[in-house]
Parts: structure tokens; C-alpha cells; sequence
């Protein structure tokens, strides 16, 4: 087996907090993640490109002259179909197909070859993407993201689409998938609402132990503590996907989401098992990037995500070495 030759990336969406607050612009944020050391980004379109999903020549045309000047790939345009933008019911098929092609050719205007989409894209209309994509040059990837695995029977039938579509149609894993353990700003966030610190430590090293659910609601006495341990136990615990399972995605990754929300250090992450994922991601012959995906902002905004995204990569990289 060749030795891989993984690319590290980050995406933009990790700086949410600077971009809200307005401290900062695409341009900068391009300019910041090569800073820290990533060679390429991804970039969430409905979230950063001013008028979206009709942006103007001007913004693509920055973007685009930033990658450039700061030496960066355009790994992903990350688009988003919006279900909820009419309150009197969803987006049709031919709707769907239609913004699916206005984001991949803004994409490709703005200097992208890739573009990511949701699962609820259906797979009909996933499968009809393929020649337009080959036609723009632009690949297209289903996110799968918790609590998705690969054994979800949708996900069964876009892997056979994804099989036969000359690598066009492709899928991002996003290493939620295999979280296992509460990440400490998600602890944290329970101690403020008034969670019994004895306690809590008390549960934690049930769920390291492996207890069953039931037997870890019985140390609960408010409805507070119940509410984090069914959330605890729902999202950050006993996955359905198994790291093994992803040697099956690599065949046809586009690109990884290296998903993270807090780390104390670049040792280890306890929420995430990247000691079993980055050796699997080298021993499959990977060589795509993989994009760190820095998502603290969601439970506390006091964290500083440059020293998080520094060492979410210098973890990667020490463990796939």
C-alpha cells in the first residue's frame, strides 16, 4: 500500500465568532487559516457569501484573489438547500435540482471544483446531478453527518449511486459520526444550568465504564440531570457507526470534516476517537483533504479558535505520522 498523502484544511465555519462579530472578513479568514498552517479551506456558503444564493461578481471575484494571494486551495463551496425559506410548504424536486445547479455553478465561478450538499438532496435527484457536474467540472458530496452512519438504508442506496458515477458524486464524512464521550464545553454548559458537579463526575465515568442509559438515569434527581444524560447518551454515546466502517466512505470521500469541539491540548481528543481514525485514514491509501471543523462556538463563545484549530492539526498530524 502507497503511503497517503493527506492534505489538512480548515473550514471557515470554525470562525463563526469573528465573521458574526464583524472582525473579520472572508478575505481575512482565508488569510488567518493559512496562518495556522492549513494549506486549503471550505466555505459555507449560505452562511459567508454575501448574497447568496445570487453573489456577485465582485465577492466571487475576492475570494477567489485571496486563495491566490495566500497560496490556498478552494477545496469545497458548501452549499445548503433551504427547505424552510417558504412558510406554506418544502422546496419541490425541480426547485431542489435548480439550486443544486445555481450552487454548483456559483462555485465553479468562484474558483471551486468541489461542492458539498445535504442527504435531503434525495437520491433521484442526487443521481440526475452527475452529468451537469462532469459538464462544470465540479464534484459533488452528501455530507454525512451524525446522527447518520453508513448502515442508514438512504445512505445504502447514494454509496451504490456514488459506485457508478465515474467519481463525479461523492461522499464527506464528518467524524461526528463516531463521537463517544461528552466534550468538556458541553460539561461545562451542564454545570451552569445547575447540574451537581459530584454527580456529573459520577456519570462521566459511568459512560466510560459503559453502563446502560437506565442504570445512569437512576443517579439523576432533577429533571436538569435528566435532560443532559439522555442528550449525553443520544449524542455522545455508544455511536452506530464504527470507525472501521469507514474504510468503505474513503472509497469515495471527496474531501473528510475533522470535526471537534473542544480540546484541553493536542494530545487527545476524548470526544472524538482520532487515535483509531487517522492510522485508518494512512493504512487506506487516503488522499484527499481532511478539514478541521472546529464547532466550541456553539456552546461558548470564550474559547479562542486559533489555538483550538492549531491543535486539532497538530493532533491530526501527529496521529497519521
Amino acid at each position: 500500500m502507497p503511503e497517503s498523502k493527506l492534505k489538512y484544511g480548515v473550514s471557515l465555519y470554525s470562525f463563526a465568532k469573528p465573521y458574526f462579530l464583524r472582525e473579520m472578513d472572508v478575505p481575512q479568514l482565508i488569510a488567518r487559516s493559512k496562518e495556522l498552517g492549513f494549506s486549503g479551506y471550505t466555505f459555507v456558503a449560505a452562511q459567508m457569501c454575501k448574497g447568496y444564493p445570487y453573489p456577485t461578481d465582485e465577492f466571487l471575484d475576492a475570494i477567489h484573489e485571496a486563495s491566490e494571494r495566500n497560496h490556498m486551495d478552494q477545496v469545497c463551496w458548501e452549499g445548503y438547500l433551504d427547505f424552510g425559506m417558504r412558510n406554506d410548504r418544502d422546496l419541490t424536486a425541480e426547485e431542489i435540482e435548480e439550486f443544486t445547479r445555481n450552487d454548483i455553478i456559483y462555485a465553479r465561478k468562484a474558483g471551486f471544483h468541489m461542492m458539498k450538499t445535504q442527504h435531503s438532496i434525495s437520491p433521484e435527484i442526487f443521481q440526475k446531478m452527475a452529468p451537469f457536474c462532469e459538464k462544470m467540472d465540479v464534484k459533488l458530496c452528501i455530507e454525512m453527518h451524525w446522527p447518520h452512519y453508513p448502515k442508514v438504508k438512504e445512505w445504502q442506496t447514494y454509496l451504490r449511486i456514488m459506485e457508478k458515477s465515474d467519481g463525479w458524486l461523492g461522499v464527506c464524512p464528518d467524524t461526528s459520526i463516531f463521537q463517544k464521550y461528552p466534550h468538556q464545553l458541553e460539561i461545562n454548559q451542564a454545570l451552569d444550568d445547575g447540574f451537581d458537579p459530584d454527580k456529573l463526575q459520577i456519570i462521566l465515568q459511568m459512560m466510560r465504564d459503559d453502563c446502560e442509559k437506565e442504570e445512569i438515569l437512576k443517579v439523576c434527581t432533577c429533571d436538569v440531570e435528566e435532560n443532559y444524560v439522555e442528550e449525553y447518551c443520544q449524542m455522545f454515546y455508544r455511536p452506530e457507526a464504527k470507525v472501521g466502517e469507514l474504510a468503505d466512505l474513503l472509497k469515495y470521500s471527496h474531501m473528510i470534516h475533522g470535526k471537534f469541539y473542544y480540546l484541553a491540548d493536542d494530545e487527545h481528543d476524548p470526544c472524538i476517537p482520532y487515535e483509531d481514525i487517522m492510522p485508518l485514514i494512512k493504512k487506506c491509501g487516503y488522499e484527499g483533504y481532511i478539514v478541521s471543523e472546529y464547532e466550541g462556538h456553539h456552546c461558548s463563545v470564550k474559547e479562542d479558535e486559533n489555538l483550538q484549530l492549531k491543535r486539532h492539526c497538530k493532533l491530526m498530524k501527529r496521529l497519521y505520522r
